[in-house]
């Protein structure tokens, strides 16, 4: 059996990484188990401690960006000399999930995080990335030969979120009426998930039985305040700023009508994923995996800038082409599983056909 660890150790408000270990664990060719829990040489600590085969990182950021500069520096260097111990010393070979070609906000030591990208991308093995557009990108900008990628999709969460509760009861808890035409944002409330320009196509374009729900965690706590501020200000908005637990998502995603996801940039989006689950459309700009992951609603997604017109085409669509928009998104993210990021595993293994067996 072949032991991969898995840097560094997600939280349990993301249950991506959970889900991947236990689908590709379950097929009896890996086992699968967290590496150490620690910011500095993550790799040469797990590497002494449990002896992997191979080292799987799902994001380097946790490594390599502080918040103050005499932080990020020694978190640089020991992530420098942490990859080399691991890659030459103990010759662990290391795939990496290459979830964002850039981070989403600005640290003390965003300069480097290129370069130090670069510099990880070298020394990786293999570099998953979540589509067939990202490959171009991803070879351009980490400076790697095309041989080094692969194309694997998140899986879905259709049996992990609970969805039992009905449209008439999720929306009698929130307080909306059988006729409202009803957008829901949902997810971490950061500036490049584009909720000011959400706020404002909404307030140009929306009918008055249109209303938009805005919920989840606050990421910067001034920006979740200036975006309290605009919702208050239009009676058809509702925000709701705080984590939404496993077991009321479905309340919010059932009292939806549409999910709009307005990124000013993103590659790859657990969001998305999500909501196709819940069978809903979803309004969003042809960004990153967005694109190939709504081939079956090309009226919905729109090029970045578009949002405002993109909305506005909302009210040309029946209940019953939404209704089968959302039925083709959920036929479409279920064809994708945790167990895929076996592939590439077995591939560097050498164990295809101990995998088949299993498929």
């Amino acid at each position: 059996m072949i032991r991969v660890c898995v840097l560094p150790v997600a939280g349990r408000e993301d249950p991506t990484q959970m889900l991947m270990m236990q689908a590709v664990g379950q097929g009896g060719d890996f086992e699968m188990r967290h590496g150490v829990h620690t910011r500095f040489f993550a790799a040469t600590r797990t590497s002494l401690k449990y002896h992997p085969d191979l080292l799987y990182f799902d994001w380097i950021t946790r490594y390599t960006i502080g918040r103050t500069k005499l932080v990020a520096f020694l978190k640089m260097v020991a992530f420098w000399l942490d990859v080399q111990i691991a890659t030459k010393i103990f010759r662990k070979p290391i795939v990496w999930s290459l979830h964002n070609l850039q981070s989403h906000e600005q640290s003390a030591n965003s300069r480097w995080e290129m370069p130090l990208q670069r510099y990880f991308a070298r020394h990786a093995t293999l570099i998953r990335v979540f589509s067939e557009g990202a490959l171009a990108r991803a070879q351009q900008l980490l400076g790697v030969e095309r041989q080094k990628l692969r194309v694997v999709p998140v899986g879905n969460y259709i049996d992990y979120y609970p969805n039992q509760i009905s449209p008439a009861t999720a929306r009698a808890q929130l307080g909306l009426q059988p006729a409202d035409f009803v957008l829901l944002w949902l997810g971490s409330i950061r500036p490049y998930k584009g909720l000011h320009e959400l706020i404002d196509a909404f307030r140009r374009v929306a009918q008055p039985h249109w209303r938009l729900v805005i919920a989840g965690k606050p990421f910067i706590e001034s920006y979740a305040r200036e975006i309290a501020v605009l919702a208050q200000a239009d009676s058809r908005i509702q925000f709701h700023g705080r984590f939404i637990p496993e077991d009321e998502l479905q309340v919010f995603y059932n009292a939806a009508d549409v999910v709009t996801l307005p990124f000013v940039e993103v590659e790859n989006t657990s969001s998305l994923v999500v909501a196709m689950g819940f069978r809903k459309p979803v309004l969003a700009p042809n960004l990153g995996v967005i694109g190939e992951r709504l081939c079956h609603q090309r009226e919905l997604v729109y090029e970045p800038g578009g949002l405002e017109a993109a909305m506005a085409q909302l009210s040309t669509l029946t209940p019953a082409r939404i209704t089968q928009i959302g039925e083709l998104n959920y036929q479409e993210i279920r064809r994708y599983t945790w167990n895929d990021m076996s592939k590439v595993f077995a591939e560097l293994t050498g164990i295809q056909p101990a995998l088949a067996k299993h498929a």
